[in-house]
């Protein structure tokens, strides 16, 4: 793969038919999605305080050719574009559409899976806009474009809909569907969870059952809460921030138990955590923490705020393993 069609993508200057060549090299090997990775993480250290594209290109060729004759600073070098990554949250990473293990298909569905830890954004043909949080999964047919507005998620996603009174934008979840008057709203419906959180920012949003029945509409600042363990619908006026920070790097967490945090923090860092102390699960967190920290130090946050201890056991080949007492 041509380095200048990578970098055409990380700088958001790559055409339609260019990020679909990419992906599918991206899908054909671990090699490839390796060095795919790296030049990402080299991309992100060159371009930090450049704002002139031509600059930032020449200084990713140079900082290359560097890396590419010693592989002890190529080491030292990916560990500090890691390192840019957490301190500064350049937000590289919410702006591509794979990394580590995600999958894009270009056939009769667009299938984008981001992996944990991830956050991608992208821009749909009709101008929507949406960013997917870590762990999620979100689809769409091949005739999306041609105005059949169907999407379908497993996770969590920021929406602002593009206006389009003559076709509908639906999102399907497990347990309900939304159709959506031109908006922008947050929807936290993740599978395993089994249950949809939904929160609207402006303009209106219509919420349906799985039958299509139209049961009602949202108006800014509400949100609507549904289990499947109740099938009961609850609709709160909120504080926006804490449904809607996630998108900035920022989790507030306002009244939730310890293992619902922890379930968070494992989309979020790709860590596995074990709450060894049953009453510790249930104890309640108020407090904010931020994504682009390493976990041990949001972990020592945690420690200070709370009464929960933790011991981290990092494995091969697995996710770091985090026990909570």
């Amino acid at each position: 793969m041509d380095s200048s069609t990578i970098t055409r993508y990380l700088s958001g200057a790559a055409s339609e038919q260019e990020v679909k060549e990419l992906f599918q090299w991206i899908n054909t090997s671990t090699e490839n999605r390796k060095d795919f990775i790296e030049t990402k993480k080299i991309w992100v250290l060159t371009s930090v305080s450049c704002e002139n594209k031509e600059t930032a290109w020449q200084n990713f060729i140079l900082a290359k050719q560097k890396i590419s004759k010693n592989k002890f600073l190529k080491k030292k070098f990916i560990q500090v574009a890691a390192s840019i990554l957490l301190i500064f949250s350049l937000g590289f990473a919410t702006q591509s559409l794979i990394s580590g293990n995600s999958k894009l298909w270009y056939s009769s569905d667009t299938i984008i899976e981001v992996p944990v830890g991830e956050m991608s954004k992208l821009t749909l043909s009709d101008g929507t806009s949406v960013i997917l949080n870590s762990g999620t999964t979100f689809s769409y047919s091949g005739s999306f474009s041609e105005g059949n507005r169907i999407v379908q998620l497993d996770g969590e996603a920021f929406f602002d809909v593009e206006k389009d009174a003559r076709h509908p934008f639906i999102i399907k979840t497990k347990l309900l569907d939304f159709k959506v008057y031109g908006t922008s709203f947050n929807i936290e419906a993740y599978l395993e969870s089994n249950k949809v959180s939904t929160t609207l920012v402006k303009g209106s949003l219509g919420f349906l059952n799985k039958n299509g029945e139209e049961l009602g509409k949202l108006v800014p600042g509400e949100n609507l809460q549904c289990s499947g363990s109740y099938n009961k619908i609850n609709i709160t006026e909120v504080n926006l921030d804490l449904y809607t920070s996630w998108k900035k790097g920022r989790i507030i967490f306002r009244n939730e138990k310890l293992e619902d945090v922890a379930t968070k923090l494992e989309r979020w860092y790709n860590v596995e955590i074990v709450i060894r102390n049953p009453e510790l699960a249930d104890e309640v967190y108020f407090g904010t923490v931020m994504k682009n920290k390493p976990i041990d130090q949001i972990l020592k946050v945690l420690q200070i705020t709370s009464s929960l201890k933790y011991q981290i056991i990092p494995r091969n080949d697995k996710p770091v393993l985090i026990y909570w007492d």
